[in-house]
């Protein structure tokens, strides 16, 4: 066994005639909650035994047959009001579980051992040997569920099985008393409590509460005034398709005209042109027109982005742009034969 192996331990600690001290340890890195829960069931089952050799053979009959009838129901209840058969719970702290007067369970279990194959162990701590103590060891099965819950919190498969295995170590020791003295009744109990397939039987009594219906109330709805609504807006019209055409067209004239003009400025002479002073002049003319043109192309670009209508006058005025454009080129090109 190393640091890996899981070791659990649970403690009943005897304050009293009304109280009980519970605690559970476990060493060891956290395993699934499914196995802890197992182990937590072989462990309780075996300290629920063990506690039952403690009590004479003439009263065992009678603890298993209380045993057999233990109710999910019943032990969901005590576990929420923190009590067990005649006495009020006390939860121990780690630096307590070492009981004044009780019974310690402990177990060692190597990792991929079967819980059902855990090492176990059980002592009476510092009992005297009495009816008090024999009154408690008949007690000690009904607070099994309450270590258990320790061990894994509110699980109710595996709360649900404790109870399984309790009614399954009730039924062997109420036929058979001096079956608590032998640690292979605990362990059929336990194996057989955790054999049994989901859903287990009474997991519903753990389960969380839900909260209750509530029954739908019939009253009277006042009608709200029904107002007429609001008319549709109006899509805006698709742009014209003529004006898109003459935008690009007009578009593709200043292209022209712009690259013209440039390739004038920078080499006339490689274009067999007579006079600059002339190429200039037409040049210059060209520049404001396609300046002019390409405000106004945005401008009505804009309008057709927006969803505007476009005035047919503007539409007009910018068709003779075009036109006084292309006449400016005509004329650029009568000075540059080469080109155009």
């Amino acid at each position: 066994m190393d640091d890996r192996d899981l070791r659990l331990r649970l403690d009943v600690d005897v304050r009293g005639t009304d109280e009980v001290g519970l605690g559970a340890m476990r060493a060891g890195p956290p395993g699934p909650p499914l196995r802890d829960g197992e182990v937590a069931v072989v462990v309780a089952t075996e300290l629920a035994r063990a506690a039952l050799a403690m009590v004479p053979g003439d009263r065992r009959a009678s603890v298993g047959r209380d045993l057999m009838a233990i109710d999910p129901a019943e032990v969901a209840a005590d576990l929420a009001a923190g009590r067990v058969p005649g006495a009020a719970v006390r939860d121990l702290r780690p630096e307590e579980q070492v009981g004044a007067r009780g019974w310690c369970a402990r177990a060692v279990l190597g990792e991929g051992v079967a819980p059902e194959a855990a090492a176990l162990s059980v002592d009476a701590i510092r009992l005297p040997d009495d009816a008090w103590t024999i009154d408690w060891a008949a007690r000690v099965p009904w607070m099994t569920p309450a270590l258990v819950r320790r061990i894994t919190g509110d699980v109710p498969d595996v709360l649900a099985r404790m109870v399984i295995a309790l009614r399954a170590l009730g039924d062997e020791v109420a036929t058979t008393p001096a079956a608590a003295d032998d640690a292979a009744t605990a362990a059929r109990a336990a194996a057989a409590a955790l054999a049994v397939p989901r859903p287990v039987p009474g997991a519903a009594a753990f389960a969380p509460a839900q909260p209750p219906a509530t029954d739908p109330v019939t009253a009277p709805v006042s009608r709200r005034p029904v107002s007429d609504p609001p008319p549709a807006a109006r899509s805006a019209p698709g742009p014209n398709r003529r004006t898109i055409t003459m935008l690009a067209a007009a578009m593709g004239v200043a292209v022209l005209a712009l690259i013209l003009m440039f390739a004038m400025m920078i080499s006339p002479t490689s274009f067999g042109i007579a006079s600059t002073a002339e190429v200039n002049e037409r040049l210059s003319v060209v520049e404001a027109g396609v300046g002019q043109l390409r405000r106004d192309v945005g401008i009505l670009a804009r309008r057709i982005e927006s969803g505007g209508g476009v005035p047919a006058a503007q539409v007009e005025a910018l068709r003779e742009e075009v036109v006084r454009l292309r006449r400016d080129v005509d004329q650029l090109c009568t000075v540059v034969p080469l080109v155009c």
